[in-house]
């Protein structure tokens, strides 16, 4: 059985699944965020809760995360033991994603009717959301698992924290150990003119090639703070050119030119990659010395929720060494607590996450720059 992811640039996928009789079966993939047709059921209905078993107990916890697997991975490992262990059940909640889904969130936040007393939050959702004062701020007594993650997952703002990391993941640099015997341990291979027209590369001005360059070659994402530093990055960008056969937006496109042999390697994620490889595609997720990509989802309260006390307890939970392993096996989540506070394997680590320091996207020069880093990247592309 094999295969097809496509995440698209907003972060959808859908998976095509071939059984052995060639028959296409589509599902959702764990980060696509809800079915077409299905985004929205009303303004202040984002989505419809999941039936909950008569025996539920009468504390519950509306929570919102992305659909399709990774929802099913929750409803079936997390939130039973979550409930297992405070007696509060979960109504799981799907939920779309970026402006659409902070504009309707905003309209249910005015009139008092939350969908959802928590939900799953991008980084730029979570700092635009905070920005509009849509978060409630979280009683941190309340949450002593919180001393588990390291500050970058923690969002403050001048009310406080309002949103604590969720699940992350990451993009690596993969590679066919066929055609590359020797593995590459740097990001510096893309611009290496020993593999002329063979790399499939994240494309676009939302593509995380900006902060690997600016981390690869000018020391740190720091300098993709002003215009001018964008414009220093998109240069050394255009020295791949000769190298890239592939500029790709959508998941799946990489994934069927990789598979095709068209490209030998590229940028790509390191979950999507492993599940690759246990299908019997040749390929190999590397973390280079400058670290691979990561990004998270982050667990933020809807202001006009009033379960406060359940959505503490149910954030000192997944921030609890146990609930971090159930994601990492189950849901393909990489721990966002430090490997020493995990019970996983060497194995079960390496498989969804690395000790080498990530390279953390620039969502503050996102917020305030995408559009000029998307025509600039664009521009970079077509001129001769």
């Amino acid at each position: 059985m094999s295969e097809k992811h496509d995440r698209g640039p907003a972060g959808t996928s859908l998976i095509e699944t071939r059984t052995g009789e060639g028959r296409a079966v589509y599902r959702p993939s764990r980060r696509r965020l809800l079915r077409d047709g299905g985004m929205l059921l009303a303004a202040v209905g984002i989505g419809m809760p999941s039936l909950r078993p008569s025996w539920a107990a009468e504390r519950s916890l509306k929570v919102s995360t992305y659909g399709g697997y990774f929802e099913e991975s929750f409803n079936k490992f997390v939130y039973p033991a979550f409930t297992k262990a405070t007696g509060i059940a979960v109504n799981s909640v799907s939920q779309p994603s970026g402006v659409q889904f902070l504009i309707q969130l905003a309209e249910a936040n005015r009139a008092g009717l939350p969908p959802m007393d928590l939900c799953t939050t991008a980084q730029s959702e979570r700092v635009r959301g905070d920005r509009n004062k849509m978060w409630k701020a979280y009683d941190t007594a309340r949450i002593p698992n919180l001393s588990n993650l390291p500050d970058f997952y923690v969002g403050k703002g001048d009310g406080g924290v309002y949103g604590i990391g969720a699940m992350a993941w990451y993009m690596t640099l993969i590679i066919n150990p066929e055609e590359l015997p020797v593995a590459p341990d740097s990001w510096k291979v893309f611009w290496d003119a020993l593999h002329p027209n063979a790399w499939g590369v994240s494309s676009g001005g939302q593509s995380y090639l900006f902060e690997v360059t600016a981390r690869t070659w000018f020391g740190g994402t720091e300098i993709l703070s002003t215009k001018d530093g964008i414009l220093q990055v998109i240069a050394k960008m255009a020295e791949l050119k000769p190298q890239v056969k592939l500029w790709w937006e959508s998941e799946g496109t990489m994934q069927t030119a990789f598979e095709n042999g068209e490209v030998i390697g590229g940028t790509y994620f390191h979950d999507v990659a492993g599940v690759m490889a246990k299908n019997g595609t040749p390929v190999k997720s590397i973390f280079p010395q400058e670290g691979g990509v990561i990004d998270f989802g982050s667990w933020c309260q809807p202001s006009a929720s009033t379960k406060a006390e359940e959505a503490c307890e149910f954030i000192n939970f997944m921030c609890s060494p146990e609930a971090q392993g159930l994601m990492a096996r189950n849901v393909g989540c990489a721990p966002i607590i430090t490997r020493d506070k995990t019970d996983l394997t060497d194995a079960e680590f390496a498989a969804v996450s690395s000790e080498v320091p990530p390279i953390v996207p620039a969502i503050e020069s996102r917020l305030t720059n995408l559009d000029f880093m998307t025509a600039e990247f664009t521009r970079m592309l077509t001129a001769s």
